[in-house]
């Protein structure tokens, strides 16, 4: 089955609230009051005790063909990563870089390459990120994340400002768009 093709980091998002379970906030811009940035594409707020909820922020982009090199561009992926990481600095336990692709993309093999290049360099990328960080590809507007680099533990707050911000995000103390939690 051809993979599917995403026209705006929107309409992957709507694809990702649908796939995600419940507990799902979309583009969270302040938390407590206060403006982030970058916003957290998604949050999901997961029970994983009677008295534990883990925070889990997903990071979404598009993968492009880049005319220039004749492939697939990096500059999404780098850009996913970094941003990834400012959300441990606002409270999430473990963050999720989900990477779609855009409808310029036109071989489902340029997609094959690279899903086979990220299972090849899975153990070095997975060292070089970190516990805290999952990356893996979207693929079907109906269908579910496919991790390829797993997160296996949760990030703890170095510092009072950090777990404010959790604290916050635990109490729902934060600004998102109710439109597209509704969808």
């Amino acid at each position: 089955m051809p993979y599917d093709r995403f026209k705006s980091e929107d309409e992957l998002l709507e694809s990702m609230v649908l796939s995600l379970a419940y507990d799902v906030y979309p583009k969270i811009t302040a938390i407590a009051g206060k403006k982030i940035h970058p916003d957290i594409d998604i949050l999901q707020i997961s029970k994983i005790s009677e008295h534990q909820s883990r925070l889990t922020g997903y990071e979404l982009k598009l993968m492009r063909y880049d005319t220039r090199s004749k492939g697939l561009g990096w500059s999404a992926f780098y850009k996913g990563l970094g941003q990834s990481l400012f959300y441990l600095r606002n409270g999430v336990y473990r963050v999720v870089l989900v990477l779609g692709f855009h409808e310029n993309v036109s071989s489902d093999d340029m997609i094959d390459v690279f899903r086979d290049w990220m299972f090849q360099k899975k153990d070095l990328l997975g060292r070089i990120l970190g516990s805290y960080l999952c990356v893996g590809t979207h693929l079907y507007k109906r269908g579910s994340f496919s991790p390829i680099i797993e997160a296996n533990s949760d990030f703890s707050p170095p510092d009072d400002e950090t777990k404010f911000s959790r604290d916050s995000l635990l109490h729902r103390r934060f600004t998102f768009d109710k439109k597209l939690a509704t969808k």
